[in-house]
C-alpha cells in the first residue's frame, strides 16, 4: 500500500477539487501533508499556461 501521508498535487486536481466541492478541506482529511508546487500556484492565478493562453 503507498504512503498517503503527503501527496504532490498538480493544477487539474486542484481545480477539480474546487470546482466539484468548492472546498479543499477533504485534502486535510486524506493527507497529513499536501504539497503545491509554485509552477501550480502560479498557474492558478494566472488561469492557465501561457502556452494555452491567447494573446
Amino acid at each position: 500500500m503507498p504512503n498517503t501521508d503527503k501527496i504532490v498535487i498538480n493544477t487539474a486536481p486542484l481545480i477539480s477539487l474546487v470546482a466539484a466541492t468548492f472546498d479543499l478541506n477533504i485534502l486535510q482529511s486524506l493527507y497529513h501533508q499536501v504539497l503545491v508546487p509554485l509552477e501550480v500556484c502560479q498557474e492558478i492565478l494566472t488561469g492557465g499556461t501561457s502556452t494555452t493562453r491567447q494573446k
